[in-house]
């Protein structure tokens, strides 16, 4: 009874705040992605948090008061996950369109991987000393991965929930010499 009286007055509290939200896709950090759902269906995982939760996660007590601040600047984490079944061209082809377009928006990747069997490529928007957007894509023979995390967020504070956060791309990192 407890928990039901509680979800009840978080939905409450939270309602008007959602129906707030402002249309991200104007937002120099934002990317669209959704296009691959024509391809491979819905996606397997999809997180949409909006400023709304991330704000309301901010508010959680927090060891470090700097990744606090970050998660209160952040207006959406997006994430879809689609199976490729090995089919990567759809996705491989979105990749290349994405990346085209974020060339022309002046962000500036700062990760590129092109192996046999993977494709990974990593973006940042930044711009008057903030970070306005990060975009990760990353496609193989099993999925096809498009993060996008947008807000307004001080290199700083992102330095600070970077060092907290664990990140497995599952890249191979050896060298090869000819």
């Amino acid at each position: 009874m407890k928990i039901s009286t509680l979800l009840l007055t978080l939905t409450l509290i939270s309602a008007p705040a959602f129906a707030a939200e402002e249309p991200l896709a104007d937002r120099p950090g934002y990317v669209d992605f959704s296009s691959l759902s024509g391809d491979y269906g819905q996606p397997r995982v999809m997180i949409d948090l909006g400023s709304s939760l991330l704000t309301l996660i901010s508010h959680f007590k927090h060891d470090d008061p700097m990744a606090q601040e970050a998660l209160r600047n952040l207006e959406s984490i997006r994430v879809h996950v689609y199976n490729t079944a090995g089919d990567t061209t759809p996705a491989n082809a979105r990749m290349t369109a994405i990346n085209e377009s974020l060339q022309a928006l002046e962000w500036e990747q700062i990760v590129r991987v092109r192996e046999t069997d993977q494709q990974v490529d990593i973006y940042i928007k930044y711009g008057d000393n903030i970070v306005h957007g990060l975009t990760v894509m990353a496609v193989d023979e099993e999925e096809a991965v498009f993060i996008n995390i947008l807000g307004d967020v001080d290199p700083e504070q992102l330095a600070g929930v970077v060092k907290h956060v664990d990140v497995d791309l599952d890249v191979d990192m050896a060298l090869h010499t000819p």
